[in-house]
Parts: C-alpha cells; sequence; structure tokens
C-alpha cells in the first residue's frame, strides 16, 4: 500500500484507528476457516461518515475493502484473499 494512503487513512481515522503493522495484519489474517491471507492494513471506521468516506476514497484508488466483523465464520468471507484493507466492525 502505498505510503501516501496509509497516510490519508491515519488523517481520516487517527492512529489509533488505522493500523499498518505487522501484529494488526497478522491478527486480522486468518478466521475458523485457519486459511491465512495478509491483508494490507486493518481500519476501523468510528462511525458512518468513516464508512462513506474509505469507501468513496477506495473506490477512487482501486483498493480492496474486506468487511469484518467477529471473523468466526467458516467461508474466508472476511479474509482478504487478493490484499486490500480490512474494513473491522
Amino acid at each position: 500500500m502505498r505510503e501516501e494512503f496509509k497516510q490519508y487513512f491515519i488523517k481520516l481515522l487517527g492512529s489509533e484507528n488505522a493500523y499498518f503493522d505487522q501484529m494488526h495484519k497478522i491478527a486480522y489474517s486468518y478466521d475458523a476457516t485457519k486459511n491465512h491471507y495478509l491483508p494490507d492494513g486493518v481500519l476501523f471506521p468510528r462511525n458512518e461518515e468513516d464508512i462513506s468516506n474509505i469507501l468513496k476514497f477506495c473506490n477512487d484508488k482501486g483498493i480492496i475493502i474486506v468487511p469484518r466483523g467477529a471473523g468466526t465464520g467458516m467461508s474466508g468471507g472476511s479474509l482478504a484473499v487478493n490484499g486490500g484493507l480490512i474494513l473491522a466492525f
């Protein structure tokens, strides 16, 4: 992920809600399937406006978004199989 994109998300959400470090990426790289796919980052939107801004930016820049709840699913639906950002709810 380009540094300018990371900085956009940090400015939008604050450093406490936008993570690009290895620890967070690993923590959100698997679900109950036990398959591992490392995302490019993990974002924690605070409200609907954050979600809207994230989705607009990612759509404009061609960044993959993977929505994620608890990550307990058995289908791999919450995994960044092709990279991208985890949008953690």
